[in-house]
């Protein structure tokens, strides 16, 4: 026996055994759940998870069910409820839910041919999609709903809102690389671009904690699913999963700018030396997956408190990955409500605002502008394409439901030194006003952390943003 020869040998045949069990272990899934939702193949394929935890498969798949555990007992979804959408679009349509006004049933791929996908009725999902499958919340009435259900909305007479899971499925043709970032789940470019290994987490800061700073795990919880927000405005809130995300604009900008600003402290002080590297992950998703959305044509523009705090997780993500497209955000066409909604007040706003065609909301005081208030950093309800609405009224409907979410992203992009690519400045400058003018005053003022940081740290970063 030529035993050098042998000892070559082995280690080779070693490794290709351990290169077969791999294999074999991504290709031993007949069926995937998350977030309480099953999707099962006509066959095993190869599967794995990005750094989120969401799954990817090697296509083309054919999915023979999308079934769900979630729903209680005597509560069962009819054909158009429980839906999934394909490669999602950026309009104010959606496949998930047939009880809204939203709904287009051509969307919906959890109904391929108008019927429920079985093994008689297959979905075949081919590479570089994304499918999205959602479960609804199911009531016989407003009184007789599923446990947990939302609050209906008056308008559509439904919960607000209708759906309350999600799970998302990318159809890769090849394996992406360990830790990997899953691609955008909109438009057709799933395109694996992204490792969790590059983050910079050295470019966060490690500032003394001040005020009462918010628990990190719940912090994390929070950012923990995927918040699926490609439906255009008040009707994409009707179709943000309860159990991912919060409803409302505001409620998101708030959990996000939270998330934004705790990553800027120092970890070490803070009750058992919590890790910073699972929130900016999260963060760092949702701002790849607005950039995506936005890169498709959508955008938040200014409407209400719906649209606001879509634009810092995408400069998030630019900075953290080094990527020159999302960190020239700020140069974007894209409409982010912040954005629209502050300006300084120029000769233009005090004409019209003392002119016939102003039309502020029926619900002000109607305060018009003054030659005196020329170069204000100020705040408008839909400013930027519908400047007859400004107001200079404190108490002008939507100022005092935005204003409080500006300071926790605003402080974390000064203190990242982000100033200059955000690329407007009124909205930093109208952000030093409404806390000069709000504070003390409870459902104006900021969070108690967002308005501890600001007094802690505001003035010292100031320097570093030219």
């Amino acid at each position: 026996m030529n035993l050098p020869r042998t000892r070559k040998i082995l280690p080779a045949l070693a490794a290709a055994f351990l290169s077969l069990a791999a294999a074999s272990s991504l290709s031993a899934a007949t069926k995937l759940t998350q977030n309480g939702i099953t999707w099962t193949f006509s066959e095993d394929r190869p599967t794995g998870t990005f750094c989120n935890g969401e799954f990817w498969v090697k296509g083309p798949v054919t999915i023979t069910s999308i079934t769900t555990d979630l729903h209680a007992p005597g509560f069962t979804p009819k054909p158009g409820e429980d839906g999934s959408l394909l490669n999602p679009a950026t309009t104010d349509k959606q496949g998930y839910d047939n009880r809204l006004k939203s709904y287009d049933p051509s969307l919906n791929a959890a109904l391929p041919n108008d019927k429920p996908v079985s093994a008689d009725n297959p979905l075949t999902l081919q590479n570089s999609s994304t499918l999205i499958s959602m479960v609804s919340w199911l009531y016989h009435s407003e009184s007789d709903t599923e446990p947990g259900c939302p609050k209906f909305n008056g308008g559509s007479k439904t919960p607000r809102p209708a759906t309350r899971s999600a799970a998302l499925l990318t159809v890769l043709a090849d394996a992406p690389p360990e830790g990997s970032f899953r691609p955008p789940y909109v438009g057709n470019d799933k395109t694996v671009k992204y490792s969790a290994k590059q983050m910079k987490l050295d470019l966060l800061k490690n500032l003394a904690p001040v005020g009462p700073v918010p628990d990190v795990a719940a912090v994390e919880k929070s950012m923990s699913r995927t918040w699926v927000d490609h439906v255009h405005e008040f009707l994409g809130a009707m179709v943000h999963p309860s159990e991912h995300m919060p409803n409302y604009g505001r409620d998101l900008a708030e959990t996000m700018g939270t998330a934004a600003l705790i990553l800027q402290l120092d970890f070490n002080a803070l009750p058992g030396k919590p890790k910073k590297d699972t929130i900016a992950m999260h963060l760092v998703q949702f701002g790849i997956d607005s950039a995506g959305i936005a890169d498709n044509g959508g955008g938040w523009p200014a409407n209400g408190g719906h649209g606001v705090g879509r634009k810092f997780p995408i400069l998030f993500a630019g900075v953290l990955l080094d990527d020159p497209h999302m960190k020239d955000v700020g140069h974007w066409k894209t409409r982010f409500q912040e954005d629209e909604q502050t300006f300084y007040v120029t000769q233009k706003e005090v004409d019209m605002t003392h002119s016939p065609e102003w039309k502020p909301d029926h619900r002000n005081t109607r305060e018009p502008y003054e030659t005196a208030d020329i170069g204000m950093p100020e705040w408008g309800i839909r400013h930027a394409d519908q400047p007859q609405t400004d107001d200079k009224s404190w108490k002008a409907v939507y100022r005092g439901v935005n204003g409080p979410t500006y300071p926790a992203f605003v402080l974390a992009t000064l203190i990242m030194g982000q100033k200059q690519a955000w690329n407007h400045d009124a909205l930093f400058d109208y952000t030093d006003r409404y806390v000069k003018l709000t504070a003390g005053k409870k459902g104006e003022a900021p969070p108690p952390f967002p308005a501890a940081m600001w007094e802690t740290y505001r003035k010292q970063f100031e320097k570093q943003n030219p």
